[in-house]
């Protein structure tokens, strides 16, 4: 990408970004209700859906609409603020033929952020194995903890920068990126900064979401500004996203910058679906957007963003589950869109029984990568409104405008 017009685009981003405020909310129906705090949901081929019930600690089944009663698995956790607890989990690509399920969580027993996975034995995990350990918790704040795997095979995590902005920029760190690992924890050999390190990009505050377009395998990664500049990222290589030094549009030249950059913090978490076929949907934390991101014409670079619903309490995670239907996570409830199908994934890569390959992902043209929306504004509107639809959305809208409140505080 040529760095002279993505600053051109940035600065005349205002006049060329189109933004729908008032599109008609798309029609949804709850699937699954009754969790504590759910962040994240993953699907098993055959429907049921792993999901992240965050202050439990519990892994929770979802077959057919109800859950489960025995959790999937258990983890120790610390919530002491609401940026810990159980954050993150992920299928293992090939699932159920290799049945692991990964988790990202805040350790209770020693103060640490930790990722392992389960070995699946029907709906109740038989095996743990601890991955890789990770920042401590001693600050609270940004510990990231969205999984995704690429169609590369790989398992991409977010990790925040522990409230210690040095973090984001440390060489060989943890802190403050996304790493890429071999499903098993090990750091593939074709990784940017080489093969003993996990890092994939650098220079991100606090990821909530992280995820890869349908069509074309583009990886985008949502992160959070202290109290303004929250973005929408395009993934690269060895991309450096310049925080502390830098959030938001402009920038230095070794700097990535963001495709959409909110002047006004929105809290945007998880992503899904394809910018040029269907649209990448985004969630907000804050009001319960959900925005549309689409490009037309193969030379577009500044996407269209459209809100396209609202969602009582706060959207956590955004998912494709089977049938390629959209799904919305809600700390209560799991949403499915009506009338909304995003493209097909990418095929799952056959597990290679000699170990793993060193085959580099596949480039993607850097177009979709070089615009900014630099002021979309959160509603005016009470994001908590109409709660009197029972004690449970009640309690978790509670708690999600404590941990809003409390990650504005201590972000600045």
């Amino acid at each position: 990408m040529a760095r002279p017009l993505a600053l051109a685009l940035l600065l005349l981003a205002p006049a060329c970004a189109a933004r729908a405020d008032g599109a008609a909310d798309v029609a949804s129906r709850p699937v699954a209700s009754g969790f504590g705090f759910a962040v994240n949901v993953a699907f098993a081929p055959d429907g049921r859906m792993f999901v992240a019930d965050k202050d439990l600690g519990r892994i929770r089944v979802v077959r057919n609409g109800r859950i489960l009663p025995e959790a999937f698995a258990t983890v120790d956790v610390e919530p002491r603020v609401n940026e810990m607890g159980l954050l993150g989990v992920a299928l293992h690509p090939a699932f159920p033929s290799e049945p692991w399920v990964y988790a990202y969580y805040s350790d209770a027993s020693d103060g640490r952020n930790r990722l392992v996975r389960f070995r699946a034995l029907g709906n109740v995990a038989a095996e743990r194995q601890d991955l890789l350990d990770l920042l401590p918790t001693v600050n609270g704040w940004h510990n990231g903890g969205d999984l995704a795997f690429g169609p590369d095979g790989k398992l991409y995590v977010t990790v925040g920068e522990g409230h210690d902005p040095a973090n984001a920029q440390e060489p060989g760190g943890l802190g403050g990126r996304i790493l890429r690992l071999e499903p098993d924890g090990a750091v593939p050999a074709d990784n940017p900064f080489g093969p003993n390190d996990p890092t994939f990009l650098l220079g991100v505050r606090n990821s909530f979401g992280v995820c890869f377009d349908l069509s074309t395998d583009q990886l985008w990664f949502t992160d959070n500004g202290p109290d303004r500049w929250d973005e929408v990222n395009p993934g690269e290589p060895g991309g450096n996203y310049g925080w502390p030094e830098h959030l938001g549009p402009g920038g230095e030249p070794a700097f990535v910058p963001p495709v959409l950059a909110y002047e006004e913090t929105i809290v945007p978490t998880g992503c899904a679906g394809s910018m040029r076929d269907g649209g990448l949907y985004v969630g907000e934390g804050y009001s319960g957007r959900l925005h549309r991101l689409t490009l037309g014409a193969e030379s577009d670079v500044i996407p269209t963003d459209e809100v396209v619903g609202t969602f009582e309490g706060g959207i956590t995670d955004v998912a494709v589950g089977p049938g390629n239907s959209l799904y919305v996570v809600t700390p209560t409830t799991i949403h499915e869109l009506a009338g909304i199908d995003a493209p097909a994934p990418s095929p799952a890569p056959t597990p290679d029984p000699t170990g793993p390959t060193d085959a580099a992902p596949t480039p993607r043209p850097r177009a979709t990568a070089s615009g900014s929306t630099p002021t979309a504004t959160p509603s005016s509107e009470d994001p908590f409104r109409a709660l009197g639809t029972g004690a449970g959305l009640l309690v978790a809208a509670v708690l999600l405008g404590v941990f809003l409140w409390s990650r504005r505080r201590a972000g600045r």
